[in-house]
């Protein structure tokens, strides 16, 4: 972390201050400034302030994520689900393409991230802990962004009203993403389609059409576009239609 003059924290809770007029941010109920701690990469701890914030949680964690491959993080995020912590995780599509991400590392421990994929890229790196600590800015959650790029983190405490505004906007982009399927569920294209297994509900991603069996297309739907559902019902709460030529 580094440290900064008495007067630079002075300037920074002035700038927050006018931040909260122009956004409409009400100050502390007890008028205390937020606190912000910065770290700057390569190699300034950021990933071990990020580690030391997750390994602090206990109700909860809301993650908004751009790339994420980073092991430590996602070791610290799997420690705190196994010890009860509430994981939110929405990530960009790229975590759902790519062969191995932390997705997978997540949804293998028993976690459901969520992949937004309504943008052109979902490139938010945020954390929000037990609706009390914010985790902002450049950092991408990964290993090149520790060693190798010049980024910068933000720790950001005693700010309630920005913590309500951020968690309503990963919230917001939550409802709109779609569950994580690992690859391993989505096998490569084959010149003979596989059929999937009766009774399986199919969306596909991008259309967020979703078919039956005995639809037409169902047995040729390019698998990586998959989305499987067990019922209809829950293709509908996800906010898949069915498709027209289903009966």
């Amino acid at each position: 972390m580094v440290h900064v003059p008495r007067t630079f924290w002075a300037s920074l809770a002035l700038s927050l201050g006018l931040l909260g007029c122009l956004t409409g941010l009400a100050p502390a109920a007890d008028g205390t400034p937020a606190r912000v701690a910065v770290y700057f990469s390569p190699r300034g701890g950021a990933t071990e302030a990020v580690i030391r914030e997750v390994n602090a949680a206990t109700q909860q964690i809301l993650v908004q994520a751009y790339s994420f491959t980073s092991a430590p993080i996602a070791k610290a995020l799997v420690d705190a689900h196994t010890r009860g912590v509430q994981i939110l995780a929405v990530l960009d599509t790229s975590n759902q393409t790519a062969q191995y991400s932390a997705a997978t590392f997540l949804h293998n421990a028993g976690m459901q991230p969520l992949i937004d994929a309504k943008h052109a890229i979902a490139h938010s790196k945020v954390m929000v802990i037990d609706s009390v600590t914010i985790i902002t800015g450049s950092f991408n959650f990964t290993k090149a962004a520790e060693e190798k790029n010049a980024e910068n983190l933000l720790v950001i405490t005693d700010a309630p009203e920005l913590v309500q505004a951020y968690e309503a906007n990963i919230r917001t982009h939550a409802a709109h993403a779609y569950p994580y399927a690992r690859p391993a569920q989505a096998a490569a294209p084959t010149a003979t389609p596989v059929a999937p297994a009766e009774g399986a509900i199919h969306g596909n991603r991008r259309s967020k059409v979703y078919r039956v069996p005995g639809c037409t297309g169902y047995a040729t739907m390019q698998p990586t576009s998959v989305v499987p559902f067990a019922t209809e019902a829950a293709a509908q709460q996800a906010g898949y239609r069915k498709a027209k030529d289903c009966s």
